[in-house]
């Protein structure tokens, strides 16, 4: 492996732990933080099955099922008949579920911006472009293989 990609990968990893600090608990949500993720991963990605979300999660299906059952007691996911598949459901965000992850991320900028207000225009431009190749790395990740 190219010592200089590792190295990356090792700086990405840590650098986005440190500043994932900066979440606010995510019981003020009420929701776990693996249930905002199931949340932001059908945002992302669509209606998906429990397999699916399980496989992107690194999860259990029993565990994603205990999660969506209690997000859909909650009115923020629903489920449906899969078409291709008659014993699998859907899991799909509701309106609501999706005002609320909505909220979320709101809270989430909020909590951002003191710290982004004090750097450079130079450093909030890098930022953004980093963020545009982060949202390209993270794409990979839905690639077949």
């Amino acid at each position: 492996m190219d010592e200089d990609l590792r190295q990356l990968g090792e700086d990405l990893i840590t650098t986005a732990a440190r500043a994932v600090r900066w979440v606010p608990n995510p019981d003020s949500f009420g929701l776990s933080l693996a249930a905002a993720r199931i949340l932001v991963r059908l945002s992302d990605n669509g209606p998906s099955r429990i397999s699916d979300l399980a496989e992107w999660e690194l999860s259990s299906q029993p565990t994603i099922t205990n999660h969506v059952k209690r997000l859909e007691a909650s009115g923020l996911v629903a489920r449906s008949a899969d078409a291709h598949d008659a014993r699998a459901w859907r899991i799909s965000l509701t309106p609501e579920g999706t005002r609320q992850l909505g909220e979320m991320r709101n809270v989430l900028g909020t909590r951002v911006e003191p710290y982004l207000a004090r750097m450079s225009r130079r450093d909030l431009k890098a930022l953004r472009e980093g963020v545009d190749a982060m949202r390209r790395l993270m794409a990979l990740d839905r690639l077949p293989g």
